[in-house]
């Protein structure tokens, strides 16, 4: 881990412990070793990973304030994931994904790093799903806003939240004029990028 990429850590996370950085580095290098031989993302070094992966969900991971019991979607390699396990360890996070190989090695992360507090749902998430309720659903890169909402409608206790990591405002807002401002309200959240033009979209139920 380059030290400038350890000095944004500490910027974006500013009580991150030195155990927990250690546990980062190592997910981030299994994970890119691992991806060498099963294709479970797109990177071409490291630092790429570190820059479009770890830096990326931090921000998202920073507004994990009072939630209890966490759902991921589509956790694939595990951003943000295993991060928010590595990083929130009194919290109940639960990492759904579908794909064999990337549970294999979600699950392997997990016994490597021993986070206790996380585990991985091999499930395909359909709107007549049996799973828990949550106080808070996290998405980066998993499906549209609607399609997560009709999928979770069950899912999340009426004072909980969605945190999405989403890219351009264009594109979310066009997501959003079918939402059901009835139901749901919501907040579009500028995230500071100088690379890449990212926004949280959180999502409340109305009272």
């Amino acid at each position: 881990m380059l030290e400038e990429t350890k000095q944004e850590i500490k910027y974006h996370l500013p009580n991150i412990t030195e155990k927990q950085i250690q546990h980062i580095k190592q997910f981030v290098e299994d994970a890119f070793l691992f991806n060498k031989k099963h294709n479970i993302f797109v990177r071409s070094s490291i630092d790429e990973v570190y820059e479009k992966d770890v830096l990326d969900c931090l921000p998202l991971i920073h507004e994990i304030q009072n939630a209890q019991k966490i759902l991921d979607l589509g956790s694939g390699g595990g951003f943000p994931g295993i991060l928010i396990g590595i990083l929130k360890p009194n919290l109940t996070n639960h990492l759904l994904e579908k794909n064999q190989k990337k549970c294999y090695f979600l699950n392997k992360t997990i016994d490597t790093l021993e986070l206790k507090n996380t585990k991985v749902i091999k499930a395909t998430l359909n709107d007549k799903n049996t799973l828990e309720p949550y106080d808070l659903i996290t998405a980066r890169a998993f499906s549209s806003t609607t399609n997560i909402l009709k999928l979770t409608k069950n899912n999340l206790v009426k004072t909980g939240q969605y945190i999405l990591l989403k890219g351009r405002m264009e594109k979310i807002l066009e997501e959003l004029e079918s939402i059901d401002t009835n139901k749901y309200k919501y907040e579009i959240i500028k995230i500071d990028n100088n690379k890449n033009e990212r926004h949280f979209l959180k999502i409340k139920i109305n009272e």
